[in-house]
């Protein structure tokens, strides 16, 4: 596993500038939760090796090798990966500075205006992936300015295939984002158990009524809306492997009580955990 955070490589491509704060080479052995990316923020896949399910908004989609997703602001999704043949993944999250978006170039014009995209890569991308990994790894003299080349042509890539395939979404979004954004995501999908909004707060180095007013503006939600949505996307998971007991998911995912946990998935989902694992087998 290849994880580099946080380590804002800055470039240019096509008049926009871009941030990548986190890049991933990894094999995906446990499923990703459902979750989502401030505004501004992309998130590249591609998949060498594996399968799995993709699930965005509610529709799945299967991912094999060759498989190349962009996760685009504010879209909520979920990784499945088959526990057998695990998904081998190339990952790059990044945030755009959208200013003065009327001198961009088409290309990225069209990067951007993708809310979701998934296809079968025609580009090529792999070993753009791993000569970009590889220079981070080595970090070779010169290696962040390699890197922000190396993403600008796989951002490049990204959009021909957009082009060249049908299966969009598209929608531009607003201009306004914060790096901070990063903290958030990765807070929630894994910290859902014991997160509280001054925890975040001192993370993010604000005021617990600054980061509310972050996350409403961010993710048009409150702390306790994104932080229950996030233990509801990981109790679905849970239900579905049958070796975990309803009171041990409840206190895997931070609940005082089996009780409270039943009534707070019921009123979620409009059905029992129970109910729910039956309707699974």
């Amino acid at each position: 596993m290849f994880f580099c955070n946080n380590t804002d490589i800055q470039f240019n491509a096509g008049g926009c500038n871009f941030h990548a704060v986190n890049l991933i080479r990894s094999k995906i052995k446990r499923d990703i939760p459902l979750h989502n990316h401030g505004i501004n923020c992309y998130e590249i896949h591609f998949i060498s090796e594996g399968l799995g399910t993709l699930n965005v908004e509610g529709t799945d989609y299967s991912v094999t090798p060759g498989t190349l997703f962009v996760t685009g602001p504010l879209t909520e999704h979920e990784q499945l990966t088959d526990p057998t043949n695990p998904m081998e993944e190339w990952c790059i999250y990044l945030r755009a500075d959208c200013n003065e978006t009327e001198k961009y170039d088409d290309i990225i014009l069209k990067f951007l205006s993708e809310k979701f995209w998934i296809g079968q890569d025609e580009q090529e991308l792999l070993p753009l992936f791993q000569r970009l990994f590889s220079e981070l790894d080595n970090r070779f003299v010169g290696y962040r300015m390699m890197a922000g080349l190396l993403i600008s042509e796989i951002i490049v890539g990204t959009a021909r295939n957009y082009i060249n395939a049908s299966v969009s979404m598209g929608e531009i979004f607003g201009c306004a984002s914060e790096r901070m954004s990063i903290i958030i995501e990765e807070y929630f999908l894994y910290e859902y158990r014991s997160a509280t909004l001054e925890d975040l707060s001192k993370r993010l180095g604000l005021s617990p009524r600054q980061t509310q007013r972050m996350i409403e503006k961010y993710y048009s939600s409150s702390f306790s809306e994104k932080k229950n949505r996030a233990r509801m996307s990981a109790a679905q998971l849970m239900l579905s492997d049958t070796s975990l007991g309803l009171s041990e998911i409840s206190d895997k995912l931070g609940y005082s009580s089996q009780e409270y946990f039943n009534a707070a998935f019921k009123k979620y989902y409009g059905i029992s955990p129970g109910r729910f694992r039956k309707r699974l087998t």
